[in-house]
């Protein structure tokens, strides 16, 4: 099944990157640096009630364990705990947030799950690894705002967030090592401080990557971005016309030299990954119908955007993609996949999204996914 949402990579086609992107990237991973050097350095903090603060108060496991011990009694709770709060995995359905990350209008979905990682690598560089990821979210401007619970943007809507449990414990072990050993009167850190100053900003990888492909996404449908209404307390360089510029270039490569799904992806360079068929993928978890739902609204924008390239060019090009969707999307209305765990309006939504990427999968499919 994750074939549908992490394509395989084929034979790659002649993939062409606008000259001017490498200056791009480099310029914009110099602001996520800057943003990520300003949190980590300002002793702000969220809210108690926080979902990941209430994560990490919830694992019972002494700190004095070794890493390994301590790093495989977490592994064997995660998914547990996770699902003791309501967050969704491949045990359990959980249900839609309103907000904690990216502000109330948001509907969240709050993915819990244990992909492997390397464990000694993550304790040793604690402060940069990103046990958080962003799957989905609907902004489309380029300012990186910190996801801290406060609505910074025009744009609202559905979001995936993924969260390694493990990994999280992990780093917050480390951290929790490195305030111990802290002398001279400095005051020691709250988790609260340690989710604000260190896990919020890391997500802003994933983020940045997000927003790149949504803003592809709009380039392509002539609509207008998103915009920031809240601003960091220092400049940034606004890199925007550069990425419209090497977007609308694509664009028009996509028109001349239609792809195949894999090579479309491959063919939109990202800031944080290499390109969007890296920044795309979702964890490697056990495809349980309980957290499909959450997989699947992840992805949906991706088939929507790889659809719509691909309408130009022969469908035999993608023939095997194409089947396996419409396979799928069959089998989701007749499970009822989104049933009961989110808000009928939203679920209209969501129905309206799969009926247009269907449409576009299988011009004669014209019914919804109910």
């Amino acid at each position: 099944m994750h074939t549908l949402f992490n394509l395989v990579p084929r034979a790659l086609q002649g993939i062409q990157i606008p000259g001017l992107w490498p200056y791009v990237r480099e310029g914009l991973r110099r602001n996520i640096g800057q943003v990520i050097r300003y949190y980590r350095n300002a002793p702000m903090a969220v809210k108690s009630d926080h979902i990941l603060v209430k994560l990490i108060q919830s694992v019972n496991i002494p700190l004095s364990h070794n890493l390994e011990r301590y790093f495989a009694n977490v592994d064997a709770v995660s998914l547990n705990l996770s699902m003791a709060l309501k967050m969704t995995s491949s045990l359990y359905r959980g249900k839609m947030w309103d907000g904690d990350f990216y502000g109330p209008g948001h509907d969240e979905v709050l993915l819990a799950h244990t992909e492997t990682f390397d464990v000694d690598r993550t304790h040793d560089d604690w402060q940069n690894v990103t046990p958080v990821r962003v799957l989905r979210h609907p902004r489309s401007d380029l300012y990186m705002n910190l996801p801290n619970g406060h609505l910074t943007g025009t744009e609202t809507g559905i979001c995936v967030i993924a969260i390694n449990v493990p990994m999280l414990m992990v780093q917050y072990r480390a951290f929790r090592l490195a305030q111990d050993g802290i002398t001279g009167g400095v005051d020691e850190k709250s988790t609260m401080m340690f989710i604000h100053m260190y896990v919020l900003p890391n997500m802003l990888f994933s983020h940045l990557d997000q927003a790149l492909f949504n803003r592809i996404r709009k380039l392509q449908a002539k609509e207008a971005v998103g915009e920031s209404i809240r601003k960091h307390p220092f400049a940034q360089i606004d890199y925007s016309a550069k990425v419209d510029a090497c977007y609308n270039q694509i664009l028009t490569n996509f028109d001349r030299h239609p792809m195949n799904f894999v090579g479309t992806l491959q063919s939109v360079p990202a800031a944080a990954r290499s390109n969007m068929e890296q920044a795309m993928k979702v964890p490697d978890m056990a495809p349980t119908r309980q957290a499909m739902w959450a997989l699947a609204l992840a992805r949906l924008p991706m088939l929507d955007f790889v659809l719509t390239m691909a309408m130009g060019s022969p469908q035999t090009r993608n023939q095997l993609e194409v089947d396996l969707i419409n396979r799928t999307f069959l089998g989701w209305q007749q499970e009822r996949l989104f049933d009961g765990v989110m808000d009928p309006l939203v679920r209209q939504d969501v129905i309206e999204e799969l009926t247009d990427i269907l449409s576009k999968a299988n011009p004669g499919a014209m019914s919804a996914v109910a």
